[in-house]
């Protein structure tokens, strides 16, 4: 069992990191083999709009730092997404990522599009925010939900969202910490 985190946050210790290495942590203990693709250190480019990926069927034509990771994503068994918000939106390397994940949709005849991902597979998210209502930014949660792993067909084991971080740091709150470990333990028991 492999489990595939993509880590939106360019801070490298930070809440959001913080909270996928406990749901990492968890998958691990439960027996997943584990990869972070922590996208602020990985050498990627964004989207063309070149179009490749419609004959290629679900590859990408660039080759860069994020191309394992999509390919991972393919033959995963589950996948967690973590990103903080800025500006009320996904932050921009999140953002790039969702951009260059269009590869893994693939045209459906007569129209609309198919997931390039096998079906059966989990994911996970983690959200950090600093405002203290968890509803604060549920369309842009929903949107990356729907976008990621949703949208590829996968089910949703499980969300943790960090709200007040600037108050409570996520290394300080054990109880979102035992959460963040619980959902990545789910990821591989069921």
């Amino acid at each position: 069992m492999h489990v595939v985190a993509i880590n939106g946050s360019p801070r490298t210790k930070g809440n959001t990191t913080t909270l996928i290495h406990a749901m990492l942590d968890g998958a691990q203990a439960a027996g997943a083999e584990i990869s972070e693709a922590h996208l602020h250190t990985l050498d990627m480019k964004g989207c063309m709009g070149c179009l490749a990926c419609r004959t290629k069927h679900g590859v990408c034509a660039q080759k860069d730092g994020l191309s394992p990771f999509l390919e991972a994503i393919k033959t995963c068994h589950a996948l967690i997404v973590g990103c903080p918000i800025y500006m009320y939106r996904i932050s921009g390397q999140m953002k790039l990522f969702v951009d260059r994940a269009y590869s893994l949709y693939t045209p459906k005849e007569g129209g609309g599009y198919n997931s390039a991902v096998p079906a059966g597979k989990r994911f996970a998210m983690v959200i950090s925010q600093g405002a203290p209502d968890p509803q604060q930014y549920v369309r842009s949660i929903r949107w990356l939900a729907g976008m990621t792993g949703g949208g590829l067909g996968m089910k949703e084991a499980g969300r943790v969202i960090h709200t007040d971080s600037h108050a409570l740091p996520a290394a300080k709150n054990q109880a979102l910490l035992e959460e963040a470990y619980a959902i990545g333990r789910s990821l591989v028991q069921g």
